[in-house]
């Protein structure tokens, strides 16, 4: 018998995904009347981390894990797929190989909590993908698998990774309302880049010491208590906080998938420049 937490999870989780959709069909239609300023991205590419910061200069609510449409001017995160219809927003791009090693460990984070929802959308696909008794610490051995599951069918996308970036690129490219930033962009120099993306988004340049003091109130060692980026704690939603640990967990196979899959994308958003990227690398297996 399931017990009450885990039902209450389930209804939970029914309630958000309702949520969810009740805002994708108001955002096209009503999300420049409601105030909606969109905070879109690929799971796993910083959003939850940038949206709060932006929120928090702008001086606006920033609903998260909402059980109810919102229906107030607010930064409202997502991973809906590009529409020429949306309102405006900002658009959280994250080199693709990071974001198949992040949405990885957290989604063993999620079954290592016994998530109930983790567990009915993922336990016994896993097993299958994986093998029965799968270590879920040998990332090397488990992403090539995963990667390809992921590409052929997302969960938190209607959309894989390289369709999604590559379409709210290409069809938002020139248009004033999608404001794009990158995730190393925030790693390497966050105060910059937040300071020049609420400026292109609201036409005034916040006051500097006001978006300090909230990138430091947001910084990784403020949320995880005193741990550094780095500094790995794989049962953290803030697992790491660096980029390009895709070259920590990648095996040529993975890295050969990938490049079949999306290197196209890993070449036009400029992570790469040589098409053979993935040949002359040195791999951890």
């Amino acid at each position: 018998m399931l017990s009450k937490s885990h039902n209450n999870g389930l209804v939970l989780a029914a309630m958000r995904k309702i949520s969810s959709k009740a805002n994708r069909m108001l955002a096209p239609r009503f999300g420049q009347q409601l105030g909606y300023v969109l905070n879109s991205e690929y799971p796993k590419a910083g959003g939850t981390w940038f949206g709060k910061m932006a929120a928090e200069i702008m001086q606006l609510p920033y609903p998260e894990h909402n059980a109810f449409p919102t229906g107030c001017p607010c930064v409202l995160h997502n991973h809906w797929n590009w529409s020429p219809k949306l309102p405006r927003g900002f658009y959280l791009t994250r080199d693709g190989r990071d974001v198949m090693v992040s949405l990885y460990f957290h989604r063993v984070r999620e079954l290592a909590a016994n998530n109930p929802v983790a567990e009915r959308r993922f336990g016994k696909r896993y097993e299958r993908l994986f093998g029965k008794g799968w270590d879920p610490d040998d990332s090397i051995k488990n992403l090539s698998a995963f990667i390809q599951d992921e590409f052929d069918r997302p969960r938190d996308s209607r959309q894989n990774w390289r369709d999604h970036v590559m379409n709210w690129h290409d069809g938002g490219r020139g248009r004033s309302n999608v404001i794009y930033l990158t995730y190393e962009q925030l790693i390497s120099n966050p105060q910059a880049t937040v300071m020049r993306v609420i400026t292109e988004m609201t036409g005034q340049e916040p006051d500097p010491w006001v978006v300090n003091q909230t990138v430091d109130k947001y910084d990784m060692k403020r949320q995880t208590g005193g741990r550094a980026a780095g500094v790995e704690d794989r049962s953290s939603f803030i697992r790491k906080g660096v980029a390009g640990d895709w070259v920590n967990h990648f095996s040529r196979a993975s890295a050969e998938l990938f490049h079949q899959l999306a290197g196209d994308a890993i070449i036009s958003l400029g992570y790469e420049e040589d098409p053979q990227w993935w040949e002359n690398r040195t791999y951890p297996d």
